[in-house]
């Protein structure tokens, strides 16, 4: 086999309407940190976020209802150490979460939607998922 010459994913970049809307999801509620505003003439244009272990999520405006209609982004996912506790925080915002097994890969995960209409899956692996003997 070849060697693995990525040493971590470092962000996903993703377009928004309204910055409020994002600041809502991702800080106030996920606990995500802003690190960095990116600004023009005081004007904030993006924000980086950090999201833990050497990971980040880059936030840039855009007017455009469809951003990139060629992209294949299907969804963000957030590995979690306690799920129970994340649906419990997200279930105020979104009725209806379930935590299923992929059919698969056997990990215990389930989805919503942001603020601003983005699929954000949320992953917690244990010693049913396929990907633990790598992460443990």
């Amino acid at each position: 086999a070849l060697p693995i010459l990525i040493y971590s994913l470092s962000h996903v970049s993703i377009s928004y309407k309204d910055l409020n809307k994002v600041e809502h999801f991702y800080i106030k509620i996920l606990g995500l940190k802003k690190i960095h505003e990116f600004k023009n003439k005081n004007i904030t244009y993006g924000i980086f976020l950090y999201a833990g272990n050497n990971t980040f999520l880059e936030f840039f405006y855009s007017k455009k209802k469809v951003i990139n209609k060629n992209s294949n982004l299907r969804h963000i996912c957030f590995t979690t150490k306690n799920i129970l506790k994340i649906k419990k925080k997200l279930s105020k915002f979104f009725k209806g979460i379930k935590i299923i097994r992929g059919k698969t890969d056997c990990v215990a995960q389930f989805f919503v939607k942001d603020f601003e209409n983005n699929i954000i899956e949320f992953h917690q692996y244990d010693n049913k998922s396929i990907q633990y003997q790598y992460i443990k």
